[in-house]
């Protein structure tokens, strides 16, 4: 039996990526550490192929056949990329008890062109495989070259990608010959096709192997296909476009995988925010003024680089922050992708803008790669507050500043004082005070700490007026501690009553405590 060699690093759900012709797993070294943080990630070199046995014959029945023997820990979700995308769908198809979803990372389904379906050249493989024998090593050099054409990069590219290819010897002409032969016959459209388990193609839309047309043809195969595409990113999308190739893979992880028992808060806040992005512009008057005047505490002066808009909702202040950004750009980071969707309808597509779906408490960003972290009233919703700042921390270059908002423990003190009138349940989040977020943040390493408290007092017509707004916001029923039975209407007037005894006047008022900080990683 063939042995195969792996590395297994990272802790939560299992991702096992498979790499491409002639590669090895050390090409995963720097994207799989980010991967990391957030998976357990396993890095595997397929047979022949450095640091594993060699197979023969080296066919997709006896490649997978090896796979399965050597990944043996339940079922994962495994990411191929060009030959790798091929070997997972075999995978997939005759080993499906051990595949949760698929990633297919610049693949192809039917890696050679024909009619009605774009792809490879078939001549082009035919190349190859005659050259292979004349010139094994300037063969592999010519195609590492063809992978970064294209690219303003290019050349750095390719220096990364030789210097990791070098770091073992490269597979022998019979395994090589093998998986060109793999390329140029096998056709895995139906596997798609019949595929009941989610499935996420990614293509650079530079590509000179996998054209990104690709992905029209692939999503009328199954509804189950979700597809993305790197903007100027070629053959090498985790060399070239890491931060977005992670954050794309976070989405599609948490969309599909997140745990459910562990995280039901989390899905209602997501599910909240999804459905209010319509109505969100509407009624956000304070979150926009206390925006706007958070924008006003940061110098114009020392900004450059990168922004990243934590929790950018619509993206009402987005292209505020990409006016500040000098020339640079901006990450629009929230975990509603309907949020996002909307964010992008506000901005020019050529704007330097990158939109990313994820999790404030699971940042898909390599260290130290954010000049400038803004958070405008969404770190409330984090649990894991101490986690969020010491990730900020991570993300934010040395002398980065982070400027944020969120509410403070007066916020809606009305509605808790009239709801413990009626039950001893929580019905309004508990935020964090001044002093929990100092602490916070100076056990997270910033420096430099400065924060500031204010209290704005909104006016309604009624009760159910403020109830409304809080479900056009997408902040209702995210509460901790919450009765498990439904509010009965009896209990609910109860509260409304009580509610207007406190304010003692036709309508209510409702406080909102908005702390403000500014600090340096």
């Amino acid at each position: 039996m063939t042995k195969l060699h792996q590395h297994t690093f990272g802790s939560g759900k299992p991702i096992t990526l498979v790499h491409g012709w002639a590669m090895h797993s050390g090409i995963w070294r720097d994207f799989a550490k980010q991967l990391a943080r957030h998976y357990q990630v396993t890095c595997i070199d397929l047979p022949g192929h450095g640091r594993s046995g060699k197979l023969t014959p080296f066919t997709l029945e006896q490649i997978t056949d090896a796979l399965a023997n050597a990944i043996t820990d339940g079922r994962s979700c495994w990411l191929g990329w060009s030959l790798g995308a091929t070997v997972v769908l075999e995978l997939a198809r005759r080993f499906p008890e051990r595949v949760d979803g698929l990633i297919l990372l610049a693949g192809n389904p039917h890696f050679t062109g024909m009619a009605q379906w774009p792809g490879t050249k078939p001549q082009l493989l035919d190349q190859f495989a005659d050259s292979l024998a004349a010139n094994c090593q300037a063969t592999l050099v010519r195609f590492l070259a063809l992978q970064v054409n294209s690219l303003p990069d290019g050349k750095s590219l390719l220096k990364t990608l030789k210097a990791a290819v070098a770091e073992c010897a490269p597979p022998d002409t019979e395994t090589l010959q093998g998986g060109l032969a793999i390329l140029k016959s096998a056709d895995l459209r139906p596997v798609l096709a019949a595929a009941d388990v989610p499935v996420l193609a990614v293509l650079g839309n530079r590509d000179t192997l996998v054209p990104a047309a690709v992905l029209r043809h692939l999503q009328p195969l199954s509804p189950n296909i979700q597809t993305h595409i790197i903007d100027k990113a070629g053959h090498l999308p985790f060399l070239s476009h890491p931060q977005e190739l992670l954050a794309v893979i976070a989405g599609f992880m948490d969309s599909h995988f997140m745990d459910k028992s562990t995280m039901p808060e989390k899905i209602r806040i997501k599910q909240s925010f999804s459905a209010a992005a319509s109505s969100y512009d509407k009624v956000a008057l304070l979150q926009r003024k206390v925006g706007k005047q958070l924008l006003q505490t940061i110098d114009p002066a020392s900004v450059s680089g990168t922004l990243l808009d934590l929790g950018c909702g619509t993206g009402f202040l987005t292209g505020e922050l990409l006016d500040l950004a000098h020339g640079g750009q901006v990450i629009a980071l929230d975990m509603a992708f309907a949020m996002l969707k909307t964010a992008q309808t506000k901005l020019p597509a050529d704007a330097p803008v990158h939109y990313v779906c994820a999790d404030a408490e699971h940042l898909p960003l390599a260290d130290h790669s954010v000049d400038v972290v803004f958070s405008n009233l969404a770190l409330q919703w984090c649990s894991q507050l101490d986690s969020v700042f010491a990730d900020l921390k991570r993300v934010l270059k040395p002398g980065g500043q982070l400027v944020f908002s969120t509410f403070g423990t007066d916020t809606l003190q009305e509605l808790k004082t009239a709801w413990a009138s009626v039950d001893n349940y929580a019905h309004v989040n508990e935020f964090h005070d001044k002093s929990q977020l100092q602490q916070q943040l100076q056990q997270a390493g910033f420096k430099e700490i400065q924060l500031d408290s204010s209290l704005y007092l909104s006016r309604y017509d009624g009760v159910l007026a403020l109830m409304q707004e809080l479900k056009q916001l997408g902040a209702h029923n995210v509460l901790a501690g919450r009765n498990p039975r439904l509010t009965t209407k009896a209990s609910m007037q109860q509260m409304i009553v009580a509610y207007q005894d406190l304010c003692g006047y036709d309508g209510i008022s409702a406080s909102f405590e908005v702390i403000s900080g500014v600090a340096l990683a």
